[in-house]
């Protein structure tokens, strides 16, 4: 069961399989997005199954602090649609304080960008844990573009200040692959003059190029050769963005945790409906059916983004070496998947994925910290660790263990899986607010599933 206390959860491990169908909250990267773009729309976008995180809720005040009505309606009756009555791209108002951009390192980047070419003052702010974050590598092209922007330590953390204003097109060489830097370009060259190139080294997720082209945006996607991308965002003169209506599809970080529980526990069987299958999100499908798992996709839609059930059983693992060109396809996964390959036979590898040092909190170490009291064998690497799984741990009785997220929704919610998955052992999770980042509806869910959860 789960016992839900002050900011801890007390989680002992379930004596037998789930078998389930759920759907999980709307995807929260989409919802970022579909809030920042239908607020530079002319008009108004309907939008369906909207992620409430605490992450998308700041999204939504930021912009209602930018002068846009944004509402909620009852289109689908779950309280998650709204109505977002875009300015047009130079509707934005001057806000009247520091905008707060909570935990939510998607918001602060991104809206970095459209700030930059608006002609008025602004300020980003955010909570401890984002106000440690890199911020340099999006002050460095946004200045490349003529930007007036600093931030705290020469430019490296928030809060960032920006004085907006005329902004010219750039060829950026992204440094390491991050749709946020993509995204944030993407959006500061909709306020510039010429054509604005952005070359990835490694394809990243689109969701910022597919809800532009929704919207009439003269966006070119090519991919030369060996999984590089170039991105134009073509000269835009008199151009205005199209309102959209969208229903936003679950998020796969989101079902990635019943992903786990269902290949982990014997004689599960969970379908999560209507996912978001982009193939840039989905990465950890392909690694762990590398790994033996039972896992069966059936895709329903494809427009704007591609949507579908996923269905996995329980399976017996055998580690692998992740393949490099997977890495930033699952690089929010990596927390539930250190958890999945601490269960498998054999040596899980994972390298090339050093972003997992500025997440949320250094998800290399605080996965290390966290499963090696458990007592998984994993090794920590400056770009990623190795984990010598053992399938046995499931039947694991060594006593209790006390965990921590630091600050980290998925860390949290990933230990959590893991305290479900060990049998015989008792595991505390310290720092769960954090949680309500990305997945407020989380201990419902498990609830939901297992009849486990209960709050105090």
């Amino acid at each position: 069961m789960i016992d839900l206390k002050p900011d801890r959860a007390l989680v002992a491990g379930l004596s037998k399989g789930v078998e389930a169908i759920l759907e999980v909250p709307g995807d929260k990267s989409i919802s970022h997005r579909v809030i920042i773009l239908g607020s530079l729309a002319e008009g108004k976008s309907l939008v369906s199954n909207m992620s409430l995180s605490r992450d998308n809720m700041a999204t939504i005040a930021a912009f209602r602090k930018l002068g846009i009505n944004i509402k909620k309606q009852n289109l689908t009756g779950d309280g998650k649609d709204f109505a977002i009555y875009g300015a047009g791209l130079y509707g934005l108002k001057e806000p009247e304080s520091i905008i707060n951009t909570a935990n939510s390192g998607t918001l602060t980047r991104l809206l970095a960008g459209i700030l930059a070419g608006n002609n008025f003052f602004s300020v980003l702010s955010g909570d401890k844990y984002l106000n440690r974050r890199p911020m340099k590598r999006v002050i460095e092209p946004l200045s490349l573009m003529g930007a007036k922007i600093s931030g705290r330590g020469s430019g490296s953390y928030p809060p960032v200040a920006i004085n907006g204003g005329k902004l010219k097109s750039i060829y950026y060489e992204v440094p390491v692959p991050s749709a946020q830097v993509k995204s944030c370009i993407m959006l500061a060259a909709l306020y510039a003059e010429g054509n604005t190139v952005i070359y990835e080294k490694k394809a990243t997720r689109d969701h910022t190029e597919n809800l532009l082209k929704l919207q009439g945006c003269p966006v070119i996607q090519e991919t030369p050769a060996g999984g590089d991308s170039l991105i134009t965002v073509k000269d835009k003169s008199g151009l205005s963005l199209k309102p959209f209506e969208t229903a936003i599809p679950g998020d796969f970080s989101s079902a990635a945790f019943f992903i786990a529980l269902g290949i982990l526990l014997k004689d599960s069987d969970i379908t999560v409906k209507n996912v978001l299958l982009n193939e840039k999100r989905a990465g950890m499908l392909k690694v762990l059916k590398m790994m033996g798992a039972d896992i069966g996709v059936n895709v329903t839609g494809e427009t704007p983004e591609r949507v579908g059930n996923i269905r996995v059983r329980y399976s017996g693992l055998k580690g692998i070496a992740v393949p490099s060109e997977l890495v930033s396809d699952m690089i929010d996964e990596f927390p539930i998947f250190s958890v999945i390959a601490s269960f498998a036979e054999g040596k899980t590898l994972v390298s090339g994925a050093g972003e997992l040092r500025v997440k949320e909190s250094d998800r290399i170490k605080t996965a290390v910290f966290n499963l090696s009291r458990i007592g998984v064998a994993i090794k920590e690497f400056e770009d990623g660790f190795e984990i010598n799984g053992n399938p046995d741990l499931i039947n694991s009785k060594s006593g209790a263990a006390v965990l921590n997220s630091f600050g980290d929704h998925r860390i949290a919610m990933s230990m959590i899986i893991m305290g479900l998955a060990l049998k015989y052992r008792k595991i505390e999770i310290r720092d769960i607010k954090c949680i309500n980042t990305s997945f407020p509806e989380f201990f419902d869910t498990v609830s939901g599933l297992t009849g486990i959860a209960r709050a105090r």
